[in-house]
């Protein structure tokens, strides 16, 4: 974290509208201690925000295949060396993708603390502080949890308190002495700072928003997917159900899309799509041309044996077709834009009714009908019939493969397997410390070993 990263604006299609900054001389980024002085300029930062997003390194194309390579839903079928890795489970300090995806998401936190420290000096009685930061902070709770789930916690999961951290920053890097190493806290110290804004969020974001912006919504449902993470299982079922509350009545599906592919063909299905990360032609992602372009991933023949006879999610998830050249692939029809401008789906209201099934299945009393009922619900919309589990030990397997053929290709698949302890078990893993990515080299040499390495690297 030695960079010293200035809030990079120019270039990434966010500032229409923004005349104040872009009346300004050319320049290849803003000073953010002068630049966030308005509520316009502040609404371009939070832009920022989600343009950091995005990127390449995240969203764009790393942080969501890199996801389901490493599990089992995707084969590595391209040349680079370092995606090979990923898939292996043996994957180098050096990595260039897994250390681009540190700095970019701490690049995107960067931009957060910008907003949050200059929108508390705003005097403008029309600006609604409370609103932008709420926001930021989401955003950054958002960006933080991200990295907890590859770089931090334990082997078993997310939930010791003693688990492995990360660096936090919670204020903005103008100087290169802003920037000075800082070192890992604990897995609770930083899952306390992601609730806090969280909590800070569900007070202050609106119930709606543009298409692609936070809602109050949004940051209870990624509340109840941490608070599964961290086992607090009441929790997680009691913020889940507020969703469902909230959208069960859109639709005879429980307010689920009635059809599975149009969530990915149409955008922005509501109210299936909760939050979902907006790209067009001037802010594309990678995803068509690493499957159909390169063929760098295949939909793996585990993933569509996973599938039950008869689920109509099978040709969405595991698309065998052929590429722009005519060859044979297996991808997905989730990316199918080659102008790469598909949604990426960040939550949907699906995950919610498994996470209220788990919640209420693990939690202080084991609710059996329940967790059926909320299952059946993501199994009807598929086309299959209600679930024959009856146990709790096989309605918790059901759970798991439902959100392995429900959420292919959304980054879930490698950090449910986390998040149970399984992950290390299922891949035959000799060294379980390794479920967790090595912090990367060059952040623990150029940090004097301020910040340290993972155990096993």
């Amino acid at each position: 974290m030695k960079k010293l990263f200035l809030l990079f604006l120019i270039g990434s299609g966010i500032l229409t509208g923004c005349s104040k900054i872009l009346d300004q001389n050319p320049q290849s980024s803003l000073n953010a201690t002068t630049a966030f002085t308005t509520p316009d300029a502040i609404n371009a930062g939070i832009l920022g925000i989600y343009s950091a997003m995005q990127s390449s390194a995240y969203y764009g194309t790393d942080y969501t295949l890199l996801t389901d390579l490493e599990a089992d839903n995707l084969d590595h079928t391209g040349s680079y060396p370092t995606y090979q890795e990923v898939k292996n489970r043996l994957i180098s300090p050096d990595n260039t993708n897994t250390t681009g995806i540190w700095n970019q998401i701490y690049n995107g936190i960067n931009r957060a603390n910008n907003v949050i420290s200059s929108s508390q000096k705003i005097t403008d009685k029309s600006f609604d502080k409370n609103a932008a930061l709420a926001e930021a902070q989401f955003l950054r709770a958002f960006m933080y949890f991200d990295l907890m789930r590859f770089f931090g916690g334990t082997p078993s999961g997310y939930y010791s308190p003693t688990g492995q951290g990360i660096p936090l920053v919670l204020t903005p890097t103008y100087t290169a002495a802003d920037a000075a190493a800082k070192p890992r806290v604990s897995a609770q110290a930083v899952f306390s700072q992601i609730l806090n804004d969280l909590n800070f969020a569900i007070a202050n974001l609106p119930a709606s928003a543009d298409l692609g912006r936070a809602t109050q919504f949004a940051a209870i449902a990624t509340k109840a997917r941490i608070e599964l993470y961290l086992n607090q299982f009441d929790s997680a079922a009691i913020l889940a159900s507020q969703v469902i509350t909230q959208y069960s009545g859109a639709t005879v599906n429980g307010g689920l899309c009635p059809s599975y592919a149009a969530i990915y063909s149409q955008k922005n299905q509501l109210p299936e799509s909760i939050f979902e990360l907006q790209f067009s032609t001037t802010n594309q992602n990678g995803l068509y041309f690493y499957y159909f372009g390169r063929d760098e991933v295949a939909s793996s023949a585990s993933l569509g044996n996973a599938h039950e006879p008869g689920d109509n999610r099978l040709p969405v998830n595991y698309y065998q077709g052929t590429d722009a050249s005519g060859n044979s692939v297996n991808a997905t029809l989730k990316y199918v834009l080659a102008d790469g401008t598909n949604n990426i789906m960040l939550i949907r209201l699906s995950e919610m009714y498994l996470i209220h099934a788990e919640g209420v299945l693990n939690g202080s009393g084991a609710d059996i009908i329940t967790a059926q009922n909320d299952l059946n619900t993501v199994r009807n919309r598929a086309g299959l019939a209600n679930t024959t589990a009856a146990t709790v030990q096989d309605l918790e397997t059901a759970i798991l493969n439902e959100n392995r053929v429900e959420f292919p290709h959304e980054a879930h698949r490698w950090f449910d397997l986390r998040r149970t302890g399984l992950a290390a078990s299922t891949f035959n893993m000799a060294d379980s410390t390794k479920v967790l990515w090595p912090i990367p080299q060059y952040e623990v040499l150029t940090s004097g070993n301020v910040i340290t390495q993972n155990p096993g690297y």
